[in-house]
């Protein structure tokens, strides 16, 4: 009777723990796919047979996507260019700031985008950043990088964005490898890039792939930033935000069909390659003896004296497209506090525009609440979910796919997601919830219950807790008991860290957002509203608040996971 009574038990858990997930994350994630099939000829004549333009519409969501693609790529090989420098430069190197470095590095995670598009359109194009060296700004905003054909705003923003997802992966692999096949290699007298050509690289593919996919789909999906540094471009996420505001929502869908596509095949290739413990063989090369010969001299005169300019250089990086822009925009609100000191007037201060007859002080205050709560409520709801679904997934066969599944959204592009969300509960859908707060904590759910889930995962992979589970229960301790007193107390580090890194995503998101806020306006959106509408001043003042209340957050991250 009592083996029933818990069979019971863990079935109804099961059921509720997948209701959970069907309703609030995967149903919302997947539903644009629906809502296009069943509407196809809907789409059809909005995209491909319109009675105005014809086919022009889809002749833009090409022109977009593509766009969208050849940038995120672009992003891509430059992260791993200067990304892959520094991961190994973090994880073999111990000097003083070590942590202060990985801070850094992991900053543009959490920042709110829109507050960086800011910082760094006013870094390059105005009189305040590097401008100030001489007298006029650096670049213009529409400038567009030779060859590549992608603007140069947009590209350093996106590769800022990325680069951690490249540093942080591939420096948790290097650490984790044992320095005796280097050793080995360096006492045979290899180089120091010879031996990461045959060692290292080839050890660390799994995680190039892996952050490889995150970065592509991180800026694919990027639209706070991106919509202030834009001027004359667009992206395929910004498209999305346009069309809807427009009602154009057959033609919004289907390109969000289309990101939603791209962005499951890449993280699906992926973990197809992975799933056999992570072993990917890296390509082979048949090089002549003598081109050998010659390669081995390159590096090994590479690995000599200039040794150090790949970490110079990396630590550059760092200092020009994260520490810079936030600089300036620091300081910009000092030199913009009183007056404009481009036209002497009090009309576009800091101090007019929010405590004059503008009175963004106020709005920015109500946008701040509505942020917090915004993001409480998610992150206290994805918890609830989270929790319970790391329990299903490591003690179910099956739970392994859910897995897959539920890192989906988090690289789905947030404008697709927000449309999803729009079209499922809004009015076009299920017609249960309006445009406004409430939409907002239904779309920040979706993903933020994988942002608690994954740090809690780790957390449970490495700390043993079924032995201990196993224990209690042989001293008499009930199952529930057991997990009470033994893994949520063991599990108290991941959860936690997973709550922190929910709530600033919530806080800094901004494509999503601007679908589904309707009339309650959260801080990131706000600051897109006033760049737009050129409150220079009140942008510059929310975005260094938004940047500190990110500081603050990265900080209380760090006392959380410190060991």
């Amino acid at each position: 009777m009592r083996l029933s009574g818990r069979k019971l038990i863990a079935t109804i858990f099961v059921l509720a723990v997948l209701a959970s997930l069907l309703i609030l994350v995967l149903l919302p994630t997947f539903y644009l796919i629906s809502f296009t099939i069943t509407r196809w000829n809907e789409v059809y004549t909005d995209v491909f047979a319109n009675p105005l333009i014809g086919d022009e519409n889809w002749h833009q969501i090409l022109r977009y996507l593509s766009f969208s693609l050849r940038l995120s790529l672009i992003v891509v090989v430059i992260d791993l260019a200067f990304g892959i420098p520094l991961a190994y430069f973090l994880a073999r190197k111990q000097f003083w700031g070590k942590s202060l470095l990985e801070d850094v590095v992991t900053l543009s995670l959490v920042i709110p985008t829109s507050g960086f598009g800011v910082a760094t359109l006013l870094t390059w194009t105005g009189v305040s950043g590097l401008g100030a060296l001489i007298g006029r700004g650096v670049i213009e905003a529409s400038y567009v990088v030779p060859i590549v054909n992608v603007p140069f705003l947009m590209l350093f923003v996106h590769v800022a964005l990325t680069f951690p997802y490249i540093v942080r992966t591939l420096q948790g692999k290097l650490e984790d490898l044992e320095p005796v096949f280097e050793q080995a290699s360096r006492t045979l007298g290899a180089s120091a890039l010879t031996t990461f050509r045959k060692i290292i690289f080839p050890l660390s593919i799994p995680a190039l792939f892996s952050g490889g996919v995150l970065a592509f789909a991180r800026s694919l999906g990027e639209t706070g930033a991106t919509m202030i540094v834009a001027s004359i471009h667009t992206t395929a996420p910004m498209a999305i935000v346009r069309w809807v505001s427009e009602f154009k929502l057959a033609t919004a869908s289907f390109l969000g069909l289309l990101l939603i596509i791209a962005a499951t095949v890449a993280i699906l290739i992926v973990d197809i390659l992975l799933q056999r413990g992570g072993r990917i063989k890296a390509p082979r090369f048949s090089l002549m003896p003598k081109i050998r010969g010659k390669l081995l001299k390159v590096e090994k005169a590479a690995s000599g004296k200039p040794r150090h300019i790949k970490d110079i250089v990396g630590l550059g990086a760092i200092m020009l497209i994260v520490i810079l822009p936030i600089f300036v925009v620091v300081a910009s609100v000092g030199a913009y506090w009183s007056v404009d000191p481009d036209t002497g007037r009090p009309q576009g201060s800091v101090l007019y525009q929010l405590f004059g007859p503008p009175n963004y002080f106020a709005t920015l205050m109500d946008s701040t609440l509505i942020s917090v709560i915004t993001a409480a409520i998610s992150t206290y709801i994805a918890a609830c979910v989270a929790i319970p679904s790391v329990y299903f997934i490591k003690r179910y066969r099956v739970g392994r796919i859910f897995r897959y599944i539920l890192r989906i959204p988090l690289i789905v592009p947030s404008s697709a997601l927000g449309l999803s969300v729009l079209l499922l509960w809004g009015p076009s859908g299920f017609n249960l919830v309006s445009p406004g707060i409430w939409l907002i904590i239904l779309t920040h759910v979706v993903f933020s219950v994988p942002v608690v889930m994954e740090p809690t995962i780790a957390a449970y992979e490495g700390s043993g807790i079924p032995t201990y589970e196993g224990v209690a229960r042989t001293l008499g301790a009930s199952p529930y008991d057991a997990i009470e007193t033994v893994s949520l107390p063991m599990l108290k580090r991941g959860i936690l860290a997973g709550v922190i890194l929910s709530f600033t995503r919530s806080l800094g998101e901004t494509g999503a957002t601007f679908l589904v806020m309707g009339s309650d306006v959260t801080v990131p959106p706000l600051v897109v509203n006033m760049a737009e509408s050129l409150a220079t001043s009140a942008a510059l003042f929310s975005s260094a608040y938004l940047i500190a209340l990110s500081l603050v957050l990265l900080l209380l991250f760090r006392m959380v996971t410190r060991r």
